[in-house]
């Protein structure tokens, strides 16, 4: 404050209540002061007023007039609540403080009633308060002493009575001048439309105190009015409380004859009752009030007897059942007969509204009944196998009371009984609107892929039911249960490795026996999966194992590049198995044998895709899967047309962008599991991308966990022999020309952006970052010039010098880009260093291919120049031991994917893996993002590339300006 920066340590604080409560204010004085002398003190905001106290002075009380400073309530939060305060302070200074914390505390909880002073006023005042916040005035009272509430009773309030404030009461009055002081404000009154409780004066009301008063009755009582269900002994179940228009099951047993009804026993009483508000755990009934009156004013306040006709009264306004006892003298409980019991608990949510607690005995009353589903399947021969995953199964509820399920003949009772409240097993069950609801849902239908997928996730979830779905327990009975028990809830967790099969010719690792015995296990059960072992771990050579343990035709469709090396592998492992090609323009495949491998392409099951689907396979495997990622594409819907009793999708990606992705290679291995794709995207991957949600990441990972066996180069145990993988970026600058040109093609493109919108706007944003990753790979490659190369790139000249490195120590190196036209640049810029580099793209055939790959492989070339696309599947070149990746490719799975070209089984040195980053620019940005969406594709979770054309205009500008712009 201006006027009073510090409270002297002398001082005294007394609060002066006053009506209306935003009038009163605290007295500041000295005690030196008593007896009429000025304060040492005085300014013109707080000027010296007359205070009349009733203060220690000599031998005893003194009743006398004081000069002090007035500080209004507004002016005391921030003094005396603020840090004015010294800690040498007085008692009372300190006290009050505290006190002025606390119920600016209770004001910012909502703490709040409107009310009517003694004198007339609209004002405000604090309650209702907890039994914690009662304790807390209690405790402030016994703290503050004397000196600090000796305001006579004549000044406050209370007037005619010669008497000091109680210290309690001071608090209250504190609390209420708070409330008052801060509810209002200049603008309150044109937001409630009417000056009433809201301008900053205060207006007389006298003719509101009745309202306020049922208002403060209802909230404020010392004590709640409580109402507790005694129910009969036995309710008889007769044919009249059976609604006979109900269709009984004709097999079910006779109904009884009815039982004598003794109408003693079949009345419900409701029995009344008081709660402490400052002690919840003390309840007393009625009948104590009456006969004991004393000893319960004692423990309930003196308003006690108020509380308790109150709470009737607003009772009875709510059901005729508490008219009856309105006029009793000493009102204690009402009865009632069961033609009254469903009017009474129509009225419960109404009664809990007036503050009025309903208690049902936790003995008499049951909980409400659980549910869960019970799916069976079908025996089949042979042993516990399924059928198709859109098989439907047999499904029933089961309702359960206190963990047991009830009986048929229960559930009819429960479900045609005309009264809302039912004896079931010694209990009494309350059948709701909710309930008698659910008892009349018929089972969903599910299918053994919906059924197998809930059943691993732990509960089924209703996918109509959107936002208000619950889980709901699921028990599988039949065969289904014995295969989702065989099957590992992780992959391939504890299950025991299975041992080469007769007709292989190679020694399997460990880890590669348990992958074997994991596809067993889902092969006998004619399921597939998703084998995502990282690059160079040999999800080939796990393959060609099962193929000669099951020993029936399997179908290899596979990239076209990748045809030669699947041929050379299988009669490598498998020699006794014959292997045909089918592709080329003379294809053919009339008929198959047992162990025969036929290899194909994506491109030929597009073409092909009927025909093929008419033969027999035994075993169809997808490599390199992502190339059927898009579930909708063409490749992806012939690849599901295929006949087959197992599917296998293998990749080292099986998520490049988003979770689609892997519902794709789910539904190919497993058709089915995860449901229709809108309904997967809707429940699941938007849940799970846009919101992270944790509880459906946890679901999807449960179900898909034992179809999915992903192993890692660095996972303990699987390849302990492999050398370090050391990553490091390369942070380039770029020169004044890619400067220059990234300057100006950021300012053009931005402009364009910014006035355009929709599928236009996206466009232009790739095609921007599309410009600005060029312009930093070479001026020459944005441009479409051959030349001249040297001294225009930062990363050229990075380039050459890692180049230089490798060569005098003998080392091979990996150069990959995404781009072919950078690549051929860079082939020219070797040759005329005097580099022998080879180039590897998409446009090579397998021959040639091969060919490029064996003289790496022998020594013949140092340098070997790929497109991220061609290159980086497929490969194994562990000659190399450096990595170069010359552009950043949006996805590091991908990054990651290409190094495993050289970082894989059969590597024996260290591989040093490179990123060129141009300083400043859009990639030296996206660096940090590329390592988020790295952790986020081991959680199984992907955002797509295409967030870069979400971003707003800002956020765009800052991601792509060239820092320093």
């Amino acid at each position: 404050m201006e006027d009073i920066d510090t409270i002297e340590p002398s001082w005294e604080a007394t609060f002066v209540p006053l009506d209306p409560p935003r009038a009163s204010y605290f007295a500041l004085w000295d005690p030196a002061d008593v007896g009429g002398l000025p304060m040492a003190r005085s300014d013109s905001r707080y000027k010296p007023i007359d205070v009349a106290l009733v203060v220690p002075f000599g031998s005893g009380p003194l009743r006398t007039a004081v000069a002090a400073r007035r500080l209004p309530i507004r002016d005391a939060i921030e003094v005396l609540g603020g840090r004015s305060v010294r800690q040498e302070s007085t008692r009372s200074v300190t006290v009050w403080g505290a006190i002025l914390r606390s119920g600016l505390g209770l004001v910012a909880r909502g703490r709040l009633l409107p009310w009517v002073s003694a004198n007339g006023w609209d004002a405000w005042r604090v309650d209702p308060l907890d039994p914690a916040d009662h304790q807390l005035v209690a405790q402030l009272a016994d703290a503050l002493p004397a000196i600090g509430h000796c305001v006579p009773s004549a000044v406050g309030p209370v007037a005619g009575r010669e008497t000091i404030v109680d210290p309690s009461f001071a608090i209250r009055a504190c609390y209420d001048a708070i409330a008052d002081r801060m509810v209002r404000s200049s603008g309150a009154a044109a937001v409630a439309s009417s000056p009433l409780f809201a301008q900053l004066e205060p207006t007389r009301v006298p003719h509101l105190r009745p309202w306020v008063s049922d208002i403060a009755t209802e909230h404020c009582a010392a004590a709640v009015f409580t109402v507790t269900v005694d129910p009969p002994d036995e309710l008889v179940i007769t044919e009249a409380n059976i609604d006979q228009d109900s269709p009984l099951d004709p097999t079910a047993p006779p109904v009884p004859p009815p039982e004598p009804i003794d109408p003693g026993r079949q009345h419900w009483t409701l029995r009344f009752q008081l709660r402490s508000r400052q002690d919840p755990s003390l309840l007393v009934d009625a009948a104590n009030l009456w006969n004991t009156p004393a000893e319960v004013l004692r423990l309930l306040g003196d308003q006690a007897e108020i509380d308790l006709l109150a709470g009737l009264r607003r009772a009875a306004a709510i059901s005729p059942l508490f008219a009856t006892s309105i006029d009793d003298a000493r009102p204690t409980e009402v009865d009632f007969g069961d033609d009254d019991l469903d009017d009474f608990l129509d009225s419960l949510d109404a009664l809990a509204e007036a503050g009025i607690e309903v208690r049902w005995p936790a003995s008499l009353v049951a909980p409400s009944l659980d549910r869960r589903l019970v799916a069976t399947s079908a025996a089949k021969g042979g042993g516990p196998a399924i059928g198709s995953l859109d098989d439907l199964l047999t499904v029933n509820w089961e309702y359960l009371l206190d963990g047991l399920a009830l009986t048929a003949d229960e559930l009819e009772v429960l479900s045609f009984a005309k009264r809302s409240v039912v004896p079931i097993r010694g209990r009494w069950v309350r059948i709701d609107a909710a309930l008698r609801q659910r008892l009349r849902q018929p089972p969903p239908q599910l299918t053994i892929g919906e059924t197998m997928a809930a059943g691993l996730a732990g509960s089924w979830n209703d996918p109509d039911a959107g936002d208000a779905a619950e889980p709901v327990e699921l028990r599988i009975e039949g065969d289904l249960a014995e295969v989702l028990a065989s099957l590992s809830p992780s992959g391939v967790g504890a299950m025991a490795e299975a041992g080469e099969p007769p007709g292989l010719c190679a020694t399997l690792r460990p880890y590669q026996r348990q992958g074997l015995a994991w596809m067993s296990n889902l092969a006998a059960n004619h399921l597939g999966g998703v084998l995502a072992d990282d690059m160079g771990l040999g999800k080939t050579v796990q393959i060609l194992a099962l193929h000669a343990q099951r020993g029936g035709p399997t179908l290899v469709v596979c990239p076209t590049s990748l045809m030669a090396n699947w041929e050379r592998e299988a009669r490598r492992f498998v020699p006794s198995c014959r292997v045909r090609r089918y592709h080329g323009a003379g294809r053919r495949l009339r008929s198959l044998q047992p162990g025969d491998i036929v290899i194909t392409t994506y491109g030929v099951v597009r073409s092909d895709a009927e025909h093929l689907a008419t033969l027999p396979f035994d075993l169809v495997v997808a490599d390199e899967a992502q190339q059927i990622k898009n579930a909708r594409s063409r490749s992806a819907r012939a690849m599901r047309m295929l006949r087959s009793n197992v599917r296998f999708a293998v990749t080292g990606t099986p998520i490049e962008n988003q979770l689609t992705e892997l519902w794709a290679l789910i539904d190919f291995a497993i058709p089915g599991l995860l449901g229709p794709l809108d309904r997967f995207r809707r429940d699941v991957a938007l849940p799970i991308e846009r919101d992270n949600d944790r509880s459906a990441t946890v679901r999807l990972a449960k179900a898909t966990a034992p179809f999915l066996l992903r192993r890692r180069k660095t996972d303990p145990g699987i390849a302990p022999e492999l050398p370090a993988k050391i990553e490091r970026n390369v942070i380039v600058p770029l020169t004044a020309e890619q400067a220059s040109l990234y300057r100006a093609t950021t300012e053009e493109v931005l402009a364009d952006v910014q006035a355009n919108e929709g599928l236009v706007r996206q466009g232009m944003v790739l095609k921007l970052l599309t410009a600005l990753k060029q312009i930093t790979n070479h001026p020459a490659h944005y441009l479409g010039q051959s030349g001249p190369l040297v001294d225009r790139s930062g990363k050229l000249d990075a380039l050459d010098n890692l180049l230089d490195a490798a060569a005098t120590n003998g080392e091979a190196t990996l150069v990959f880009t995404q781009y072919v036209a950078m690549a051929e640049l860079l082939a020219a810029h070797l040759d005329d260093r005097g580099i022998e580099a080879g180039l590897l793209h998409g446009g090579l055939s397998p021959v040639a291919r091969q060919c490029l790959v064996d003289r790496f492989q022998a020594g013949d070339l140092g340098v070997l120049l790929l497109s991220l696309r061609a290159g980086g599947t497929g490969l194994n070149l562990t000659r190399a031991t450096q990595v170069i990746h010359y552009d950043r490719w949006w996805n590091p799975a991908v990054e990651d994917q290409a190094t495993d070209r050289a970082y894989r089984i059969g590597q024996d040195r260290a591989v040093t893996v490179h990123r060129l980053i141009t300083e400043g620019t859009v990639e030296d940005r996206v660096a940090a993002l590329l390592e988020a969406k790295r952790e986020l594709a081991d959680r199984v979770i992907g955002n797509g590339s295409s967030w870069f054309a979400k971003l707003d205009d800002d956020a765009l500008a800052t991601l792509v300006r060239l820092e320093g712009m």
